[in-house]
């Protein structure tokens, strides 16, 4: 599918994109290993750091924006290769909004606690498997494997549902138990970092949804 020098450069940026989200994913988790530790210049260290790689994400994203308006495939084809570099670039900017808001303030001793007692580990690992498949997903089009694109794109789908239920779970357990944290700022707080959590691997079922849309493009 992608044969001339300009084509194998746009597969190496699409490469190094995906690759930018699973090292934030990694980060991130690290950033909430480090909540719980209450180690808080690990959590601002780490903040900076998937900052500064969300900036280049924006950048390999630019620079296919680029190779695509150039001329690279048919005038039909770029719009939704464009369309998939933006929905990788959307998985890596919500792992950099949620980093952001763990670093904003401490929360409660209690909050810090009722995370420890969660499942807030199990889900993030959840959550990190969306996003390696969507990476492999995304290799296995560019590298011409239509079907295996297919396949890892439907796992995708399977890990976004089971953070969804997960995120139900933690949710329904942050609120019976408000009362015992007892500092509404906190409980704010752990709610959005819930739910961005859970916003993580709907963006990556997203970029998943246009991997299968490209696939049945090919196919044709």
């Amino acid at each position: 599918m992608f044969k001339s020098k300009k084509e194998k450069e746009a597969i190496e940026n699409y490469e190094k994109h995906s690759n930018i989200a699973l090292e934030c994913m990694d980060l991130f988790i690290q950033q909430v290993e480090a909540l719980l530790n209450s180690d808080w210049e690990k959590i601002e260290k780490i903040e900076g750091i998937i900052y500064e790689k969300e900036k280049e994400g924006d950048t390999l994203r630019r620079k296919n924006e680029y190779l695509f308006s150039e001329g690279l495939l048919f005038p039909a084809d770029r719009a939704i290769f464009i369309n998939l570099s933006e929905q990788i670039d959307k998985v890596i900017d919500k792992i950099q909004q949620v980093s952001r808001i763990v670093s904003l303030r401490k929360p409660s001793k209690e909050a810090i606690e009722f995370l420890k007692e969660s499942k807030i580990m199990e889900y993030l690992q959840i959550t990190k498997k969306s996003v390696e498949v969507l990476y492999e997903s995304a290799m296995e089009l560019l590298n011409g494997n239509v079907h295996k694109a297919v396949e890892k794109a439907h796992e995708v789908e399977k890990y976004e549902s089971s953070a969804d239920d997960m995120k139900l779970e933690i949710l329904r357990k942050l609120y019976t138990q408000e009362r015992e944290i007892n500092d509404v700022l906190s409980i704010l707080q752990i709610e959005k970092i819930i739910l961005w959590i859970d916003a993580i691997s709907d963006k990556a079922e997203d970029a998943s949804d246009v991997i299968i849309l490209i696939s049945a493009k090919i196919s044709l």
